[in-house]
């Protein structure tokens, strides 16, 4: 841009004492005059619009609107273009997605746009294992190392978003799933479809770091419940449809290994624009310090309780989402890349819907549903495993969705109520660590010893393992639903 220049400023604020002399002083004290001010309603209650027009040096502008930016009651900073058509453009996307319900539906697109690109490759693992010729290991190692990655990020994420504010981190999410896809696009060997679930793991854990406390913020009432239930219903619906395109577009359509991260890229560019819009106000911080994950005392106990019942549900859907899906023909008999799909988004539809039914119950009674459901899942697989029954996997699936449901969206929720409002992208960061654990290590774990003992009696043991856990944490969720009776029942004495 050239120097010496007119300028037009739009300043969206709050209707608060003083704020005109607060914008008019940041001006004058750097030195700039100020042409003509105007000031009037906006649309939304409570707010106005200043239209500033000056003569200044860009350097000179950019140090006035980043300080305008750190005010508090200052809602949005926009320098108007010279060019009308794009003025009137961006004034447009500004005034859409500064409106809080609409940014609450962007931030839960964002979230299930991303988790739809990550659950792509799961039908298309039995491609690439023929392809380049994979064992089970490398299959487990390439669902799973998106998780690897997920937890640092996770971690950084979430005490990012809580100091520099969560749209920071939700933009450069999106991105990196954009680009997770182009990865896969341009792959032709299985280095670069690793780098490819790295950047979807990056992506992954942006989002799932952040998403739920920005939908929290941006709730008008600020339920927590509904944050977290929509933020969990988000996820599994994107989990869910991206197997349903990739398995038929694998199948059917030509460039069966490209297309579907293609209509990903493109479904996903239009979330990535939005978040360059949304407004969010945040209080500046000086300096940025990043910490081990930490829970505070008071509610460490129901924390751990909730991380790892989702450690459990996802461990569970991680088999029904990468061994399942690729051995489907030395299971039952089937290569069929439509059913692969039709059973990894079967699972997770299953999954969703029973968030949806069950979701009035209280917590502990979601969960304890859910882990019954789990448990039958179990033994229908074993069953299926003995059998090679086409029938009898579908009813694994249909059991094990019915039980991942209400058990994740009840452990989110609960995690969810407890956190303190100021460190809740931390307390929710450190949940989906312990959610992607379950994710990775299980499953890899699985992988590595069907290596030696056979896939089928690797499966038999990881069943048994899991249905102990289950035991173990459904006495605990027992005592959780004791000890919350108890409360309510003091409390109305």
């Amino acid at each position: 841009m050239d120097p010496m220049q007119t300028r037009q400023i739009s300043v969206i604020v709050k209707d608060q004492p003083g704020i005109l002399t607060k914008v008019s002083s940041l001006f004058s004290q750097s030195g700039l005059n100020i042409d003509t001010l105007t000031v009037g309603k906006y649309k939304e209650q409570h707010t106005s619009r200043m239209k500033i027009s000056l003569t200044t040096e860009d350097n000179n502008l950019e140090k006035v609107l980043k300080q305008l930016e750190n005010l508090i009651d200052v809602i949005h900073v926009n320098v108007i273009d010279q060019n009308p058509a794009l003025n009137i453009i961006g004034n447009r996307l500004n005034s859409i997605f500064s409106n809080r319900t609409v940014a609450f539906w962007l931030v839960a697109y964002s979230l299930f746009i991303t988790l739809l690109g990550t659950n792509i490759p799961s039908p298309l693992l039995a491609v690439y294992r023929i392809e380049w010729h994979l064992s089970p290991g490398m299959v487990t190692l390439l669902f799973a190392i998106y998780a690897i990655v997920v937890i640092p990020t996770i971690i950084i994420s979430g005490q990012l978003s809580d100091q520099l504010g969560r749209r920071k981190l939700l933009i450069p999410g999106v991105m990196f799933s954009i680009i997770g896809s182009l990865f896969f696009v341009l792959s032709n060997n299985i280095t670069m479809l690793l780098i490819s679930r790295v950047f979807q793991g990056l992506s992954v854990g942006m989002l799932n770091g952040v998403a739920v406390a920005a939908l929290t913020e941006l709730d008008k009432k600020q339920n927590r419940i509904k944050a977290a239930f929509i933020g969990a219903m988000a996820v599994t619906v994107g989990n869910a449809l991206g197997p349903i395109l990739s398995g038929f577009l694998g199948e059917y359509a030509p460039l069966p290994t490209k297309l579907s991260y293609l209509i990903h890229i493109l479904l996903a560019v239009p979330g990535f624009i939005g978040l360059l819009y949304m407004s969010e106000k945040v209080r500046p911080r000086k300096t940025i310090q990043l910490h081990k994950p930490f829970v505070p005392n008071a509610i460490r106990g129901r924390f751990y309780l909730s991380g790892m019942t989702s450690f459990v549900a996802w461990s569970i859907m991680s088999l029904m989402l990468s061994v399942i899906p690729s051995y489907t023909n030395q299971l039952v008999g089937s290569s069929n890349l439509v059913i692969s799909g039709a059973i990894v988004a079967l699972v997770l539809i299953i999954s969703t819907v029973s968030q949806l039914t069950l979701k009035k119950l209280p917590v502990q009674s979601l969960v304890l549903t859910g882990y019954l459901l789990l448990i039958l899942g179990l033994v229908a697989l074993v069953l299926t495993l003995l059998t090679q029954s086409l029938v009898l996997l579908f009813l694994t699936t249909v059991l094990i969705g019915f039980g991942h449901g209400p058990t994740f969206a009840g452990s989110l929720a609960l995690t969810n109520n407890i956190s303190p409002d100021q460190q809740r992208g931390d307390i929710i960061a450190s949940f989906y660590v312990l959610t992607y654990l379950g994710v990775s290590l299980p499953v890899l774990g699985l992988g590595f010893i069907a290596h030696w003992i056979g896939l089928n009696q690797a499966i038999e043991w990881y069943t048994i393992l899991m249905t102990g856990m289950i035991l173990l944490s459904m006495y605990y969720w027992f005592m959780d639903r004791k000890a919350e009776k108890q409360v309510r029942e003091l409390t109305v004495e």
